[in-house]
């Protein structure tokens, strides 16, 4: 598994530093950052010998709706700007955007899963849970980090992509599915238009999103 490694003096510039109330501070990332302990000017690492999120890239373009912090060796901008699409759709509610951003008949397993009338209504519901009992107040994301990437190579029992692949194929029997990766990611936000706050330090654990590539075409599940 490629998990970002978490160091405090690393923090700056690979992740947010946050405080113990969630409370983020005003850092950025960039790409190429060495994610680990200062080894000095003269020494020189191969990129593949650096550790899950050592190459940070920040994504901001005029059609990314949220800029995203990504592990450029290991995702495309493609990929993260399908996150992107994806977190924004939950945060304004957005059905259009939701429908092209998670494959059709998984949304309707959602819709189903969770009594939903359509997919307006599971997005609602999805907000004010987010904002009841995770924010605790109106919330708008403002920018995401990939904290962690599981792909193929990993343990099923720890990925789950047997499980997911089946409820894929229960509506969609001819779906071909040719990659799958586990995202363990963190949101920042403000609440109520102030403050930064991070969604894994004031929930305790990253959200999980899984990215597939199926008939071709990206999708968020």
């Amino acid at each position: 598994m490629k998990k970002f490694i978490i160091l405090t003096c690393a923090m700056m510039l690979a992740c947010v530093s946050c405080s113990e109330d969630g409370s983020a501070g005003n850092s950025s990332t960039s790409g190429n950052v060495l994610v680990g302990d200062n080894m000095g000017k003269d020494v020189n690492v191969k990129a593949e010998d650096m550790p899950f999120g050592a190459t940070m890239t920040d994504l901001y373009k005029p059609d990314v709706p949220i800029s995203i912090s990504y592990e450029n060796r290991f995702m495309t901008a493609e990929q993260a700007e399908k996150i992107s699409d994806y977190i924004s759709a939950v945060n304004t509610c957005d059905v259009e955007l939701m429908q092209k951003t998670c494959y059709p008949s998984y949304l309707d397993y959602l819709v189903e899963q969770y009594e939903n009338t359509d997919v307006q209504d599971y997005l609602d519901t999805r907000h004010k849970d987010i904002a009841d009992n995770y924010t605790h107040g109106n919330f708008n994301f403002d920018y995401i980090i990939i904290n962690s990437l599981m792909d193929e190579n990993d343990d099923d029992s720890e990925t789950g992509f047997s499980q997911l692949d089946s409820k894929i194929h229960e509506k969609s029997p001819d779906a071909q599915i040719t990659d799958r990766k586990r995202i363990g990611i963190d949101v920042l936000y403000t609440l109520d238009g102030e403050g930064s706050y991070s969604f894994s330090t004031r929930t305790g654990s990253d959200m999980i999103l899984y990215l597939y590539t199926i008939d071709g075409q990206l999708y968020i599940l």
